[in-house]
């Protein structure tokens, strides 16, 4: 029983002792004397929002009706109503969570929220998607505002830019005054935040769009293989064929250039005198240069090759007769057959000879070789050279 009344009184020496501490602790705690003293207390910030502040804030809530921003303060920001509409596109975009710049249009409403604008953040963004397409050549959509000296002022979504007239298309210059109001695709050409600088091409974007649409055609170019053709020119290096390949249903007519020197494998010095426009013919179709779009065809790649059976039309120390096609500095070339011509070096003319291009003339062959598509003459004399003995 005396062992029970220590263990009890023992407990309540304990518990008084606990009770006095805490007591003492509250005790200790001051109340708070000042607003810093009583926000230091709570844990909350004091922040005076004024009109034209611009604060960070992070997306709490996006619907068509309304958005909200958290900046920090016991309520929340909500955007200004008319950029909801406005800026529909780009707000919509905007998810939970997203950092953004804002800046106070309204202290306070009538529900005790501030109103602000994100207008600003909004033209952050278009600044940098400008960039982003002129480094990618992508074309962006702008309205004609009003023409001014040289060009015309444009809107991209609020920020203003330039067209320089000598950047529309023959038919948009011609008609410059009449496109306001009108939307147009064009091609970032310059872009620069800092002076506030844009300008753009809308010539560029409508030479764009008709190359990638003949690149898209081109692809279908059976290249390698033989088409049928027409000539639809002749002129001093070549001469133009067009034919028609087919996409979806659709027929489409495609133009290459016939060079000059694939019209035959003789050397061809007028294209008239082997075509004429309207002429079909079969040609193959060598290659497509992708950057300019442009075909490249040939004619004589379909003919037999003349090199491939020189061995069999001529023989090593034989004489021939063939025509001079051209004279120069080092020797004189004569065509012996059509697409096979040999060269007599300078130091293999006989003495006091000098023949003259298109001069019939005989000709021993000194060496043939095919796979360098080469033949060397020497000049046969025909009468004996003046002073000869």
């Amino acid at each position: 029983m005396a062992n029970t009344k220590k263990v009890i009184s023992s407990e309540i020496i304990v518990h008084s002792k606990k009770e006095k501490e805490k007591s003492s602790s509250k005790s200790s705690v001051k109340d708070p004397q000042t607003m810093e003293e009583l926000l230091a207390m709570t844990g909350y910030k004091l922040t005076g929002l004024k009109k034209g502040n611009v604060v960070e804030g992070t997306i709490r809530r996006v619907s068509p009706k309304e958005i909200t921003v958290d900046i920090g303060r016991k309520t929340e920001c909500v955007v200004i109503d008319r950029e909801l509409e406005t800026y529909k596109e780009v707000l919509m975009a905007l998810k939970p969570g997203d950092k953004v710049i804002c800046q106070v249009i309204v202290e306070e409403n009538d529900r005790g929220n501030p109103v602000v604008s994100l207008r600003r953040n909004i033209f952050e963004k278009r600044w940098t998607e400008l960039a982003q397409k002129q480094k990618n050549s992508e074309s962006v959509e702008v309205l004609f505002k009003e023409p001014v000296r040289g060009g015309i002022l444009v809107d991209y979504g609020g920020i203003r830019g330039y067209i320089p007239q000598s950047q529309l298309d023959s038919e948009m210059s011609k008609q410059i005054d009449k496109l306001s109001g009108r939307r147009v695709l064009v091609k970032v050409v310059e872009v620069d935040q800092a002076t506030n600088r844009l300008v753009f091409s809308q010539r560029q974007a409508v030479e764009g769009e008709a190359l990638a649409k003949q690149k898209e055609i081109l692809a279908l170019v059976p290249v390698g293989e033989s088409v049928q053709s027409t000539i639809t020119g002749v002129v001093p290096f070549g001469a133009f064929a067009k034919f028609v390949v087919t996409k979806d249903g659709v027929s489409h007519d495609v133009e290459g250039l016939i060079h000059i020197s694939e019209i035959a494998w003789e050397k061809v010095d007028d294209p008239n005198a082997y075509l004429k426009v309207g002429d079909a013919i079969k040609v193959k179709v060598v290659g497509v240069d992708e950057k300019t779009g442009k075909l490249t065809l040939s004619l004589k790649q379909l003919l037999p090759d003349p090199w491939e059976h020189v061995l069999d039309m001529f023989e090593k120390d034989s004489i021939v007769k063939g025509k001079v096609s051209r004279v120069t500095p080092f020797g004189v070339f004569v065509t012996l057959s059509p697409g096979i011509e040999g060269l007599i070096h300078i130091s293999k003319l006989a003495p006091g000879e000098e023949p003259k291009a298109g001069q019939e003339i005989n000709c021993t062959i000194e060496d043939i070789k095919p796979d360098q598509r080469k033949v060397s003459l020497s000049m046969t004399l025909t009468e004996k050279p003046v002073g000869y003995r």
